[in-house]
């Protein structure tokens, strides 16, 4: 749903873009003409022997408000718990949602040695297979090549293996933790015997006094 809310957003911007820099110049330069349309249109739409102008209306309406009410429950809808029919290895119709498949995942990617922390997401892809993308976060002592082979290794063995179910794109998106600087985790020394010996001579000075 990404990609389909920018869009609307971006279809929305520009239209509303486009209207007010038209209605701009429409009340700049014609605003007799505006008038003279408004005019007409509020004549038609109350005008009990005019139909037509009253079903585009509401014809328009009911549109947008079906339209609005899909994207509102695709929106809100966890899209989790949506179960997806996939093919298994042996060709039978699977029913599982993507939390399940995620959970597998991430108990199997979790304990990897270098990985802090992983974020696997699955969709149905081609052929009914499982499209997968990993997101994951490594130390910097950590091989990206070696570490990308056994991530893939082991996506492949949970969903095929463990799960029984095909197998389609698999992506990997790999990110290290930078080293840490020389000399940044540095703690301030202290002088210990020369702080033992400021705080004697202060209470030697207290005493005397």
């Amino acid at each position: 749903m990404n990609f389909i809310n920018r869009m609307i957003v971006v279809l929305l911007l520009l239209a509303a873009l486009v209207s007010a820099c038209a209605g701009f110049l429409a009340m700049l330069f014609a605003r007799d003409s505006v008038v003279a349309a408004a005019q007409r249109t509020l004549t038609a739409l109350v005008d009990p022997t005019q139909i037509f102008p009253l079903l585009f209306c509401l014809g328009l309406a009911l549109l947008v408000a079906i339209v609005s009410a899909l994207l509102l429950y695709a929106e809100l809808m966890p899209s989790d718990k949506v179960r997806m029919r996939l093919k298994s290895i042996q060709g039978a119709d699977v029913l599982m949602s993507a939390e399940a498949i995620t959970t597998q995942l991430r108990y199997a990617l979790d304990p990897l040695p270098g990985v802090i922390n992983v974020d696997p997401k699955v969709a149905k892809g081609k052929n009914d297979a499982v499209d997968v993308m990993v997101e994951m976060s490594t130390t910097s002592d950590v091989s990206v090549k070696q570490k990308t082979d056994q991530v893939m290794d082991v996506t492949r063995a949970v969903l095929e293996g463990g799960l029984g179910l095909r197998v389609g794109k698999v992506q990997i998106k790999l990110d290290q933790m930078k080293p840490p600087k020389k000399g940044a985790s540095n703690l301030p020394t202290i002088d210990l015997p020369r702080l033992i010996a400021d705080k004697q001579e202060e209470a030697n000075k207290d005493a005397a006094k």
